[in-house]
């Protein structure tokens, strides 16, 4: 029998890093709201079958939702670089991507693409082969990298957020928009069916409302410091 109240497993699969910063923080008010609901968050950055692995919901970063799939967009994940004033101070600010050649760059390192840094500023474009002594797969780790003025770090946007505002760290070439494979539209996914279960329905409620003014990177968001 049909049940009109919100109960039972929702099952998410959502990347490594948003899952961490943008998604988990609004989890404990959703199970204080439904307290006849439970979440189990899944944490992975490749593709999730969401029919064969019994996955509910998938959050991923993408241009459009895939074929077969509805989605709604969530918000806009945006990539930046960033360092401390005291890294700056001690080796220059970079004014051009080509001079981040001369810089320790804390990198993603999964690939070897992850070390080649893409640029775009009006119809400019630049590609520059960075290196560095250290490299991680996690937002977390390199944003503590950047904090221990190791080098300039990739960040998203919102791992970035508040060291930027509390002025731990600056971003680096504002003037040039950053591009990773970690940036784009942020969707919610789910299977299309005729009968949305009311716990699907109120999280997609919920998390689209609270993801609707999540703040993202106003041009030169950060000056840097005069060095």
């Amino acid at each position: 029998q049909y049940n009109q109240e919100p109960e039972g497993l929702i099952r998410i699969s959502v990347p490594k890093a948003v899952g961490r910063f943008v998604v988990h923080p609004h989890i404990p008010e959703f199970l204080r709201r439904h307290s006849k609901i439970d979440v189990q968050l899944i944490l992975d950055d490749r593709y999730v079958d969401l029919i064969e692995e019994n996955v509910d919901l998938s959050i991923r970063i993408t241009d459009q939702p895939p074929p077969g799939m509805i989605g709604r967009q969530l918000m806009t994940i945006e990539h930046l670089l960033c360092a401390t004033p005291e890294y700056l101070s001690t080796h220059g600010v970079p004014l051009h991507p080509h001079d981040l050649a001369h810089h320790s760059c804390i990198y993603l390192g999964e690939t070897p693409g992850d070390a080649r840094w893409k640029f775009r500023q009006g119809s400019k474009a630049a590609t520059v082969a960075v290196r560095g002594r250290y490299a991680a797969n996690h937002t977390g780790v390199r944003l503590d990298a950047v904090l221990q003025h190791i080098g300039i770090g990739s960040l998203p946007y919102f791992t970035a957020r508040a060291a930027l505002q509390q002025g731990l760290i600056v971003q680096v070439l504002p003037g040039w928009r950053f591009t990773s494979s970690y940036s784009g539209g942020l969707w919610l996914l789910y299977p299309p069916t005729r009968y949305l279960p009311p716990k699907l329905r109120v999280f997609i409620d919920y998390i689209v409302n609270c993801l609707h003014d999540e703040p993202n990177l106003p041009p030169a968001a950060v000056k840097l410091p005069a060095i």
